[in-house]
């Protein structure tokens, strides 16, 4: 259960109030519930995920990382464990506040909006995991997301996209399904809207009914390759999980995609 974490509302203007419901994940991720939710995301599989990307990679000892929508840290916190000099962002201050606690001189953590973020340094990996990405409603807007990560790649730095197998995803779509956190009964709807796969998240806690969404735009190996291109990237390669095996539209769980800025 989660008592009074809100702080106390204020006056808000309508267009303010209009940005809060179109901009879904600027009250959902600053949810104590968001947490809750997924608060049972496997450490295990995302250490082992990472894991294998170094292995792949190989980074230099002293590599710098930067790790984009890193929520509250786990996979930035993990790296840095490895002895990788590591910043995350995420927009929600929540998730930050708890990413902070385990800040280190090689170990930031940063509250920041992918599309308008500025570091003043170049990172050597960019990354962008457990689909944090096409959260908006047009593809222009994704482009400006990929500018800031071009902003923020050393000339011949990598950038990582883990995303969901979108393909697999739209032909097994589970409509309705509950899910039972700390005592919280959960009710999840997913329907697909002009290629957006809305998820409503419903439920009652403390007597109090809550509902939120989330909007993510089903973007295909095809759609990411063309965004990449436009935006000055070239893709090397994709994985189909996180044991970096050959991608297969039909068949993998995730879209991993491997690119660096195209210097032709």
């Amino acid at each position: 259960m989660v008592k009074d974490w809100f702080e106390p509302s204020q006056f808000i203007t309508f267009e303010h109030a209009m940005e809060q419901q179109k901009e879904w994940f600027k009250e959902w991720f600053n949810s104590p519930y968001y947490h809750i939710l997924y608060g049972d995301r496997d450490q295990q599989e995302a250490e082992f995920f990472l894991r294998n990307l170094v292995q792949q990679f190989s980074p230099a000892p002293q590599a710098t990382f930067l790790d984009l929508a890193c929520g509250a840290g786990r996979h930035s916190i993990f790296l840095n464990n490895l002895g990788f000099q590591v910043t995350g962002i995420d927009l929600s201050k929540h998730s930050i506040s708890i990413a902070k606690q385990y800040e280190n001189p090689s170990l930031h953590f940063e509250v920041g909006d992918l599309r308008t973020f500025h570091l003043p340094t170049t990172f050597d990996f960019v990354l962008n995991l457990f689909t944090s990405f096409g959260y908006f409603d047009c593809m222009d807007t994704n482009k400006e997301v990929l500018h800031q990560v071009k902003q923020s790649l050393k000339p011949n730095g990598v950038f990582i996209i883990d995303f969901m197998n979108a393909d697999k995803i739209l032909e097994n779509l589970i409509p309705f399904e509950l899910k039972e956190r700390q005592g919280i009964i959960f009710e999840i709807s997913k329907t697909i809207e002009n290629g957006i796969i809305i998820k409503d998240i419903s439920f009652t806690d403390l007597g109090k009914s809550f509902h939120y969404q989330e909007k993510v735009q089903a973007l295909t190996l095809n759609d990411f390759n063309n965004l990449l291109s436009q935006c000055g990237f070239q893709l090397l390669s994709t994985f189909g999980n996180y044991a970096l095996e050959s991608y297969d539209r039909q068949e993998s769980d995730r879209l991993i995609l491997v690119s660096q800025l195209n210097h032709a």
